[in-house]
């Protein structure tokens, strides 16, 4: 890999969720790519005596999960509200793009669990609905649209069920891209999990979550992966890029000079939310194939498994986030069906 120093891993033989600005054209839809999503971890309001004293996080193409041990440093427990934030949904840049949703029939559309000490927790759901600054929530539930615009099925039918003129005023105000009950739901959408957690004085609180990331997918030609741009985003040094070539080489498009390549990025600088450093972090990348080559911006990763890296660190601040390449000419083994 380049700039970092970090190799990218060759075939032997994925804080507060950054909001997607609101745009109001609409995209074509395209049939080679699709949007990565970026999500994270956990969040909370910044807490002075709540540290981490462990992360485990370990990220696959189909699933992430994150395992912390907390130690409340004070002398009488605190409870303070937990967050994980959705990733956002812009309708206008998404819902023309061959982007799927995980779980695109419900709200929790990545599938977000969470356990504290072994035991379940139902979390609350805050979900809001907005175009450039003005929220649009009410008006979305009154006419009994899915505050997701990517919830697809779901917006068709509301659609259907609405006159001519409502669809109308609708285009007029932005929300869709015509006045069809076909339309393209422009609005964007924030929604998070939280819950209130009492974290007990003097002793190690065990907390985990796992999600389906939402990965992105892109057809990439050797002039794409050597460009610096690329080449810097998932620190593809010249052993990478020289295993990239193989693999379009061996490619069933390899007449178009292509294969495909999956993105899982993962937030990690939320965690910068507790108090002091992390004391111990591990991360297990699951490139999913032994055939697949994997990419991303640390230094001194392991090789563990035919398929699976680790890096770990001590007393650790996160100072950048996560975006995980895998490349490979099996779209099964990266998910795409």
């Amino acid at each position: 890999m380049a700039g970092s120093g970090v190799r990218a891993i060759r075939a032997a033989g994925i804080g507060v969720v950054a909001f997607l600005a609101a745009s109001l054209p609409v995209p074509a839809r395209a049939n080679d790519s699709a949007a990565a999503l970026d999500a994270g971890g956990l969040v909370l309001v910044r807490d002075p005596d709540i540290a981490l004293a462990s992360e485990d996080l370990r990220i696959g193409l189909d699933r992430i999960t994150v395992d912390y041990v907390f130690r409340n440093r004070a002398s009488a427990p605190k409870t303070v509200r937990v967050a994980f934030p959705l990733p956002a949904i812009d309708g206008a840049q998404l819902a023309m793009s061959a982007l799927d949703l995980p779980h695109a029939d419900r709200a929790n559309f990545v599938g977000f669990t969470v356990t504290v000490d072994g035991a379940p927790v139902t979390p609350l759901l805050e979900e809001r609905a907005h175009l450039g600054t003005n929220e649009v929530t009410g008006l979305l539930a009154r006419h009994g649209l899915p505050l997701n615009p990517l919830r697809r099925a779901d917006l068709a039918a509301a659609l259907a069920r609405l006159s001519p003129a409502v669809l109308g005023e609708l285009e007029k105000a932005g929300l869709l891209s015509e006045a069809k009950a076909d339309a393209e739901g422009l609005w964007r959408s924030e929604a998070k999990f939280h819950w209130e957690q009492t974290f007990p004085a003097g002793r190690e609180l065990h907390v985990s979550h796992a999600y389906v990331p939402v990965t992105g997918n892109h057809l990439l030609s050797r002039e794409e992966a050597a460009t610096p741009a690329y080449r810097a985003r998932y620190c593809l040094d010249e052993a990478g890029l020289a295993g990239v070539r193989r693999l379009i080489a061996a490619s069933p498009m390899k007449e178009q000079g292509l294969t495909r390549a999956i993105e899982v990025p993962y937030i990690v600088t939320t965690a910068r939310n507790w108090a002091g450093r992390i004391g111990r972090f591990t991360l297990t990348v699951d490139k999913g194939s032994p055939a697949a080559l994997v990419s991303f911006c640390r230094t001194g990763v392991r090789k563990t498994g035919p398929t699976t890296f680790v890096w770990e660190a001590t007393d650790y601040a996160p100072d950048s986030d996560l975006r995980i390449l895998i490349v490979s000419n099996d779209d099964g083994a990266l998910g795409i069906r």
